[in-house]
């Protein structure tokens, strides 16, 4: 089954319902029905049409998380509203976030590990 325009980055099999949610380079997400193979809804997650190279899905709690080459971090809900954006380092200088090549949740906790291509590992938390 065809259902995304550019290459497939990441792919997510909910662990209590038969859901599959899948996400590809140009920002478009969707989410399958497994028993049917048939997409039941599709979010265009990437405003800034940079290309995204990561996705991560939290386990317990509606959001997502894309990150990009492009240096930034787009958390949102199922509905596609933006609840957070990614895109410097705290602290005095600020300085911009690298590459970002994976993504992942805590399985619990509201968490988000991102790694770069610069080598460097991320951790945000909620506030």
């Amino acid at each position: 089954v065809k259902a995304h325009n550019s290459w497939v980055v990441s792919t997510y099999l909910k662990r209590d319902e038969p859901i599959a949610i899948t996400s590809c380079v140009s920002g478009g997400v969707r989410f399958w029905d497994i028993r049917t193979m048939r997409a039941f809804h599709h979010i265009d997650a990437n405003h800034t049409k940079m290309p995204i190279t990561s996705m991560a899905i939290h386990p317990c709690a509606p959001l997502l998380a894309m990150g990009s080459h492009a240096q930034f971090i787009n958390v949102m809900t199922f509905n596609g509203n933006q609840v957070g954006k990614i895109s410097h380092h705290d602290g005095f200088l600020g300085q911009r976030i690298g590459p970002v090549s994976c993504l992942a949740f805590h399985p619990y906790k509201m968490c988000l590990a991102a790694g770069a291509t610069d080598s460097i590992i991320s951790i945000y938390t909620e506030r």
